[in-house]
């Protein structure tokens, strides 16, 4: 019976163990790379609070970030990003993500 209550309190901090540790994972990688979507951009980059997105302020953040997001969002390619280019980014969030990996797996088959 103690052999059980011991074996039963183990697999249940080792549940809570893996739990917090995952919390802390989303967290530790949403400090790093902003909140998801259109949102956690503007409130991280964009320093004027306009909306968008300058070519000064997407020069704060990562370039391999910077470059995917204006290779893929940036319409008029003039390497910032308006207000509708920034929805466009909102709206494949929303979609969590479907569009992007439909076109990753149109680009695979190529």
């Amino acid at each position: 019976m103690k052999y059980q209550s011991i074996l039963c309190a183990a697999a249940a901090a080792l549940v809570l163990g893996s739990q917090a540790a995952r919390a802390e994972g989303e967290e530790k990688k949403e400090k790093e790379h902003g909140k998801g979507g259109s949102a956690g951009l503007l409130e991280k980059f964009d320093t004027n609070k306009d909306g968008e997105l300058s070519k000064d302020e997407l020069a704060g953040m990562p370039e391999k970030r910077r470059n995917h997001l204006l290779e893929k969002y940036d319409t008029n390619k003039d390497g910032a990003l308006s207000k509708d280019e920034i929805a466009a980014i909102k709206d494949d969030h929303k979609e969590g993500g479907k569009r992007e990996k439909k076109e990753e797996k149109k680009e695979e088959k190529k």
